[in-house]
């Protein structure tokens, strides 16, 4: 069924009211659908009339302890905050169904909290192997009600002949236990760039490694695969800059180039096939005059990419070329040491309940 059988505003006003779980099965129906859906108008309206967030979290380490910022573009009334929580959290992970995985150390061993922003419910998880060094989290929910999420943590082996090896832990909150997969093994000299955030697409969560793969995660077989970027991307020496991300649903990375000037949108349009794109050429000169230097973050949505600059995040609207909403950041806080965590969130109560549990 095609968007053109039915009045253009007639599926707008439906959609435009759905819930955010309805949405994303309503994305699946065609491609038309799936893009109109990603467009700014529609997700400003789509936020308006459900009351959801849709935004990042901007986390930033200053004085050894993680503080962060909510920040959107539609200017909603609805401020998020993790102080609820009543200790400096580190994010670790988060979803597009407003759960979030943080920690918060005590002296040397972390404590593990799954929490809702939005309805400020949390919940201690138990530890993994804290002996091992954590190279990267990854979180995907299952469903919402009941709430049923998995968390996957990749971390350091001990031992010089694992050097280029990851260990593989899933916890499941069915369960509340983790267990442990089988071993990601790496070529010689090559390394998850575990200081950015996941990317979840495709029904799969996936990292860049320093040798311009990708480490994908598909938790529905609970294993792993590796796949290399497109030969146009790592065999250029243009680039200096390179950041997986989701684009319009899909898998996707943003290319920066050296001189500053410019970045390309690479989409996977075939996930199974592992088939690329370029799909745009993006000038970022105009940026200049609002910040020096500036790096890509995120897709905000079809039209509206998310910058970094040292002391403000910026939404770049690029396909007017030259308009963008700024959003500075306190002064102390160094955009170059910062993550982004995509959110979205609805308000509905998670059931996330306030029980202290014994550590692992």
């Amino acid at each position: 069924m095609e968007p053109r059988d039915f009045n253009l505003d007639i599926i707008i006003e439906i959609l435009s009211r759905s819930s955010l779980k309805t949405l994303a099965k309503c994305r699946l129906l065609s491609k038309e659908i799936n893009s109109l859906t990603y467009q700014s108008d529609f997700m400003n309206l789509h936020c308006q009339r459900t009351k959801t967030i849709s935004g990042y979290f901007v986390q930033n380490l200053r004085r050894n302890k993680y503080s962060s910022t909510f920040v959107d573009n539609i200017c909603s009334d609805y401020k998020l905050s993790l102080d609820f929580l009543r200790v400096p959290v580190k994010i670790e992970a988060s979803t597009s169904q407003g759960i979030l995985l943080c920690s918060y150390y005590m002296g040397r061993i972390p404590c593990y909290y799954v929490c809702k922003p939005s309805t400020e419910e949390w919940q201690i998880i138990p530890n993994p192997k804290t002996r091992y060094f954590t190279e990267g989290f990854a979180m995907i929910v299952l469903k919402s009600n009941p709430l049923h999420y998995r968390i996957v943590r990749f971390s350091s082996p001990s031992g010089i002949h694992k050097r280029y090896h990851l260990r593989c832990e899933l916890f499941d909150s069915m369960t509340r236990a983790w267990k442990q997969l089988q071993e990601v093994e790496f070529s010689y000299g090559e390394f998850l760039k575990s200081f950015e955030p996941t990317v979840s697409a495709c029904g799969s969560v996936h990292w860049l490694t320093t040798k311009d793969n990708i480490l994908a995660f598909h938790e529905d077989i609970e294993n792993y695969s590796m796949f290399s970027l497109p030969s146009p991307i790592y065999e250029s020496d243009v680039y200096g800059y390179k950041k997986l991300t989701e684009y319009e649903g899909k898998l996707a990375l943003i290319c920066k180039g050296r001189d500053n000037s410019f970045m390309d949108l690479w989409v996977m349009e075939s996930y199974e096939k592992k088939e690329w794109s370029k799909r745009q050429s993006i000038s970022i000169e105009c940026l200049r005059e609002i910040e020096k230097y500036t790096n890509p973050g995120d897709f905000y949505n079809a039209d509206i990419a998310l910058m970094t600059g040292f002391y403000k995040v910026i939404f770049f609207k690029f396909k007017n070329g030259n308009s963008a909403d700024i959003v500075r950041l306190d002064k102390n806080t160094n955009m170059m040491d910062t993550e982004v965590f995509p959110f979205k969130s609805d308000f509905e109560p998670s059931n996330l309940k306030n029980e202290f549990l014994q550590t692992a």
